[in-house]
């Protein structure tokens, strides 16, 4: 067996010596290091430079194979301590940057790891050592992704070793001590801090790649905050920090990837991916109602943007955090950021749409409060009308204020008033007014990404709700009553149920309330009282004044809501969702009944006398003894007590939702089979999940139901489960509410006159049927705004020509005039389609009301 052995393995001869022994390992690496050297030094020669290449990625090979055996075994280490002593990494060095080959790059990033990974004294805090990595990072000639990648990972392995060991900083960092004194800076100096690379030459190139995207980009921002971390422990660094142009170059870079961002964004959908919600409206460009996608530069931006509030939660450093927020405000928010929102366009295909989705993807981005703080109190503006736009503390020239620091914020805020000059602030036309300008918009686009914003403020910043939409102090009053709270539930509830009388209604409360259970404790807002940012109350929740401008535009969407886009009624309900599901905004005035308005019967229980009033009366009496003991229960009796109020104590939003009611029930006696539509409509909707072919969805009429799966538009449609749906029996038998009158599906006196039922179980008419009920849910309809009927459209009225109707409507509108030409009109599958979000509307807001009433505890007896 040995024979054999040693047969074979004198056979084989292998390029890699062998090194079972810390002697052999030593003097197999000094054999490498050695070649290395006689390389290097003929160099120049004019030997065959491609022979020499391969020679040297062969010796860098060899070398990597031993320090990898040596590192995985027992001390000593020979060969680390002998790298370190002869600097070969300096001739690694030489020889890399030499022959700019992209193996020998990637072979000798290899090596200069293993160094690093190992930690052994003499490398990693050897002056020289930091010098050789420097350089080859810094002026590498192979541009490759995988090379850089490997050479960004060095300068991340070097500085999570600076926070492991903050003593081996001194090799790294090396600050100019400056022995005159201190000279005036130039003008392009003041600003910009001075610009020290030869003194922290790590930290700038990690600078260089940190707006990378991938694992190159995840490094440098990753070790840029372990350096930045670091400064707590340094003071010489924390020092350094401020007066370099850190923040600039961080502001400034943050500032270049947002203006290289496309100003006219258009949604486009994944094939197959169109919402049945959307495919169900009225649309000419269904793409034009979800909400838009943006493309990698954004997401470039965005993680720039997340490694800024990475920085500040990592930096332990106030005075480095100070001054990274300054510079943010300053060259980011006040010279980029609102500008844009200034400058943008509300024409068709502007550009308003788009910074307004940029600024909310901004806001869902961030959560770091100071971050958040800085951002919208800007914005926003300042309630206080000579306050600076930079917010210089009251302790500015405090004694404990390093003078890097007070001279940063010196000069920056002399910059700042520099650069101004006679542009608009946000003190004369700030964010509210842009909101409120553009939710007034005839563009779509532009209100939907309006009213994204707004619930993005309301939900995830909710504390500043207070200076976007009008709030004033609550007033001093009476406790909702246990009966109080059932009385609203019930009112709104009313109100669900005049559209749809659902069998499984209290399923689908059950439901909501177990949503809003999560939503409300999820926003629950309680600040800390040490905190030194306090946006919005802290004792008690504000009154929303109902005379606020957004409030009454938004209350204004909601009277167009059957006519309005869906993407603008859902934008529109989860903004009001957002404000009520807020601990700091109250729901008295605006969403329920003020508790002073109440009614309650005279003979019944009232809350006019409290407990108190009445133990107080008891110990005024002079004869106790002859006085009527109080019924303990009489409190629970009153707290039960279900009110009233009159039609002018109803709030905004119900009177809103009452006039929408009265629209529905106006079609409900035109149109006798509205029910049954209404409940197919909400079936569909609810069921049909699956993506909808882009094709299918392009070639159909949006209004009509969407082609699940792979079925062509002129096919049976089919259910949500795959079967094929028989439009009129299955749907008038199966769905037809309580209460709604057994007649066909497509008799309606503003179509054609119904079909007799025998006919339509007919499988051979079944095809006119469904293209019967497609024709009549695309026809256009347009609003009468005095009567609240829907009259069809000139093309409609045309096609129509010799129907007769049960009613008198279609002769009622003959004699109507014409509605001009840029009157916008729907179809009645639209209609049905906002009239379901209605109805899932009122069902949330109504089991928000509950629900914040058990868990703010605003409701008792």
């Amino acid at each position: 067996m040995d024979f054999w052995s040693r047969l074979i393995g004198g056979a084989r001869t292998s390029k890699t010596p062998r090194t079972n022994t810390p002697v052999e390992r030593l003097t197999a690496f000094k054999r490498s290091c050695n070649s290395l050297q006689q390389i290097w030094r003929s160099s120049n020669s004019a030997s065959s430079e491609v022979a020499a290449t391969v020679h040297a990625r062969s010796c860098i090979d060899r070398l990597n194979h031993v320090l990898s055996d040596e590192s995985r075994g027992p001390a000593p280490h020979p060969c680390l301590a002998y790298a370190s002593t002869s600097q070969i990494f300096v001739t690694v060095t030489k020889l890399a940057l030499t022959y700019r080959d992209e193996e020998l790059a990637r072979s000798a990033t290899v090596f200069f790891n293993t160094l690093i990974d190992a930690e052994v004294d003499g490398i990693v805090d050897n002056r020289v050592f930091s010098r050789a990595l420097v350089d080859l990072v810094r002026r590498n000639g192979v541009h490759a992704d995988d090379v850089e990648s490997r050479l960004v990972e060095l300068l991340f392995g070097v500085a999570n070793n600076i926070r492991l060991r903050p003593n081996i900083l001194t090799a790294w960092f090396i600050p100019k001590q400056p022995e005159l004194p201190e000279r005036e800076l130039e003008e392009d100096e003041q600003f910009a801090g001075v610009t020290r690379k030869d003194d922290f030459p790590l930290f700038y190139l990690l600078v260089d790649y940190v707006h990378r995207e991938g694992r190159t980009g995840d490094f440098a921002r990753t070790g840029l905050l372990y350096l930045i971390e670091t400064a707590t422990r340094s003071r010489i660094l924390e020092k350094w920090l401020i007066e370099s142009d850190l923040a600039t170059l961080m502001a400034t870079g943050l500032g270049a990837s947002y203006s290289q961002l496309s100003r006219n964004i258009r949604p486009i959908f994944a094939e197959g991916n169109v919402p049945t919600i959307i495919a169900l409206s009225d649309e000419n460009d269904i793409r034009n109602d979800v909400p838009p996608s943006v493309g990698a530069d954004f997401e470039s931006f965005l993680s720039y943007l997340l490694f800024w509030q990475d920085t500040i939660d990592h930096c332990r450093s106030k005075e480095v955090n100070d001054t990274l927020l300054d510079h943010f405000q300053v060259l980011f928010l006040q010279q980029l950021l609102y500008p844009s929102l200034l400058e943008s366009s509300d024409v068709k295909g502007g550009s308003t749409s788009a910074v307004l989705t940029y600024l909310c993807r901004i806001l869902e981005s961030i959560d770091q409060p100071e971050l958040v703080h800085r951002t919208l109190h800007f914005l926003l503006a300042s309630p206080i009308a000579d306050e600076p736009v930079i917010d210089v503390p009251q302790k500015t020239h405090n004694k404990h204020m390093s003078v890097s620091r007070r001279k940063s914020l010196d000069l920056l805020a002399a910059f700042a008033e520099e650069q101004s000059g006679p542009s608009p602030s946000p003190s004369l036309f700030n964010l509210v007014d842009l909101i409120l300008m553009s939710i007034k918009s005839r563009n779509k686009e532009t209100i939907f990404a309006t009213l994204r914003l707004v619930t993005v403020i309301l939900r995830r910043h909710h504390s500043f709700a207070g200076s976007l939409i009008k709030t004033a102090q609550p007033t001093s009053g009476p406790q909702r009553s246990v009966g109080a709270l059932n009385a609203e539930i019930k009112s709104y509830m009313s109100l669900a149920t005049v559209i749809f009388d659902d069998p499984s209604l209290n399923d689908s409360y059950e439901n909501y309330s177990k949503d809003a259970t999560l939503i409300i404790e999820s926003r629950l807002f309680i600040p800390s009282p040490k905190g030194s940012i306090l946006d919005g109350p802290t004792d008690k929740p504000l009154d929303v004044r109902t005379d606020d401008p957004i409030f009454k535009e938004i209350l204004n969407l909601m009277a167009d809501f059957f006519s309005n886009s869906v993407s603008v009624n859902l934008g529109l309900t989860e903004v009001i969702g957002s404000l009520a599901s807020s601990n700091l905004v109250s729901l008295n005035g605006w969403l329920l009944v003020e508790p002073s308005k109440y009614e309650y019967q005279e003979d019944g229980p009232t809350l006019l006398t409290s407990p108190s009033v009445t133990a107080a009366e008891n110990d005024e009496d002079e004869n106790p003894e002859e006085s009527t003991p109080t019924d303990p229960l009489e409190p629970i009796r009153r707290g039960l007590a279900e009110p009233t109020w009159s039609d002018e104590n109803y709030t905004p939003v119900a009177k809103t939702l009452r006039k929408l009611l009265d629209q529905i029930e106006q079609w409900q006696r035109e149109i006798p089979d509205f029910n049954v539509l209404v409940a197919a409509r909400r079936d569909l909707l609810h069921g049909d999940d699956a993506p909808i072919e882009s094709e299918t969805a392009a070639s159909r009429q949006t209004s009509q139901p969407p082609a699940a799966r792979s079925v062509q538009p002129d096919q049976t449609p089919l259910s949500p489960r795959g079967r094929p749906i028989n439009v009129i029996s299955d749907t008038a038998s199966s769905i037809m509410t309580p209460g709604s009158l057994p007649r066909s599906t497509i008799g309606s006196p503003l179509q054609e006159p119904p079909i007799q039922t025998p006919d339509s179980r007919d499988p051979s008419r079944r095809p006119i049927i469904i293209d019967d009920l497609r024709r009549r849910l695309a026809s256009p309809y347009r609003l009468d705004n005095l009567t609240g009927s829907l009259v069809a459209s000139d093309s409609e009225r045309n096609s129509t020509v010799g129907i007769t109707t049960e009613t008198s409507t279609v002769d009622d509108e003959e004699n109507q005039p014409t509605p001009p030409e840029n009157e916008d009109t729907v179809t009645l599958g639209h209609i049905l389609t906002n009239v379901v979000i209605l109805y899932e509307f009122i069902l949330e807001l109504t089991a928000l009301i509950q629900v914040r009433g058990t868990v703010f505890e605003e409701a008792g007896f």
